[in-house]
């Protein structure tokens, strides 16, 4: 790696379960390693997120999880340019027939087009992104009772299954955060002292990382990760 300044933290197994991690793509490091990671709204959330923040997971095994949501999220992703941002606001109104948002996600199943998109786009991420151990503190950087604003708009439930929430590690009888999906206090920022650069067997890929943590986690990836399985199966990465 040619960013020296952010230092290095090599993955145990105790991260299975516990620390916390952020990830971002490699060419963000020396922005990282001179500002630390900036609260923000990220492009493909505008729509959903009110405020600014950082996200994070707790442990590697929430790591798969987020991973598996993201994998179901890119398959049901419109690939008309403005209409994601039409449904996530349409989708909140009890006027509009849901039988129609129910034929687009049905669409979305059968359209092999829209899960080649979500692979591939899962492929360009392992080989561009890398993992950040960030040391955060509750009650001082974030709250484990914040609350999740995408559930908070009260969109029925059955779309925020669709949508990612999986009944397998989601909560939806509350609009508190899930340890998968959480974030910094609103504004709140990581400063780059408490930021380091995650390695496993000398390798900062995030393949290799992935690799490690499927090896070392107790889940039944095929029943709780089921998007990320079929994602692995067809890489031949199981």
């Amino acid at each position: 790696m040619h960013n020296k300044e952010i230092k290095k933290y090599k993955l145990d197994i105790k991260d299975i379960k516990s620390n916390f991690f952020h990830f971002t793509k490699y060419s963000n490091l020396d922005s990282i390693a001179d500002k630390g990671l900036l609260p923000k709204i990220c492009f493909h959330a505008m729509s959903l997120e009110d405020t600014k923040k950082v996200f994070f997971v707790e442990g590697l095994d929430n790591l798969l999880i987020l991973f598996d949501c993201w994998i179901h999220v890119c398959g049901k992703y419109p690939l008309i340019p403005g209409m994601f941002t039409l449904g996530t606001k349409i989708m909140r109104y009890k006027w509009f027939p849901k039988s129609i948002i129910n034929l687009y996600f049905k669409y979305t199943e059968i359209n092999k087009l829209h899960r080649f998109v979500a692979y591939k786009y899962f492929d360009n991420f392992l080989k561009k992104y890398v993992l950040l151990n960030v040391n955060i503190k509750e009650k001082i950087d974030f709250s484990f009772d914040d609350i999740d604003q995408i559930k908070a708009k009260k969109y029925p439930k059955e779309y925020l299954i669709k949508g990612g929430y999986s009944l397998r590690y989601s909560d939806l009888e509350t609009i508190k955060m899930d340890r998968w999906n959480l974030h910094t206090f609103t504004n709140h920022g990581i400063n780059k002292s408490k930021i380091k650069l995650c390695y496993i067997n000398n390798s900062y890929k995030m393949i290799d990382i992935l690799y490690f943590s499927l090896n070392n986690t107790k889940l039944s990836i095929e029943d709780i990760c089921p998007d990320l399985y079929k994602y692995l199966k067809s890489r031949k990465y199981l």
